[in-house]
């Protein structure tokens, strides 16, 4: 049966070790897929031999993974590994963080860097921009790093402006939210 109670087709005898797999072969084959379809399958689990048993058949998501083989840029400037990047939400910056103990921001548009934000002592491993709906137009974001402090930086006055210490190991990743 689909979701709405409709029958997909007659009743069919089915051995009692069918699993997931094998109906997920049975209904494709009875709604006609071409391509294959993963399903849910919900059904009482109190079996009985010779007993008609209801089971409703949800079809799930399609995820399509595209290959990506081509990159559309490069920005240069990091001395160390990129271990972070966040786009603004506006979609007009992109900020990065560093092995290189940096966090670099960089004009998508022209794809040129902005400035360079330095003031961490070990590697940047994170960075998050302010959600825009708290400000607009979006000119802060977080950043992360191994010496254990997260700072809050300001686009506009090219610096950071507020530096929370006091974890005493790294902080591994920052995360604005609302």
């Amino acid at each position: 049966m689909d979701p709405e109670g409709n029958p997909l087709g007659s009743a069919l005898y089915l051995p009692q070790k069918t699993g997931p797999v094998q109906l997920q072969k049975v209904v494709n084959k009875l709604l006609n897929n071409i391509l294959i379809r993963q399903h849910l399958f919900i059904y009482d689990h109190a079996v009985y031999v010779e007993k008609v048993l209801q089971i409703v058949s949800q079809p799930q998501a399609i995820f399509r993974i595209c290959l990506v083989n081509r990159c559309s840029a490069t920005f240069a400037g990091h001395t160390g590994a990129v271990l972070s990047v966040a786009f603004s939400p506006d979609g007009q910056q992109s900020a990065s963080g560093s092995g290189d103990t940096t966090v670099g921001l960089w004009d998508l548009s022209t794809q040129a860097p902005l400035y360079t934000c330095t003031g961490d002592k070990k590697w940047v491993t994170g960075v998050s921009w302010e959600p825009v709906h708290l400000q607009s137009p979006c000119c802060r974001f977080a950043s992360s790093s191994k010496d254990g402090d997260a700072q809050i930086w300001d686009v506009s006055l090219r610096k950071c402006f507020i530096c929370l210490s006091g974890h005493t190991l790294a902080v591994t990743c920052v995360k604005w939210g609302c």
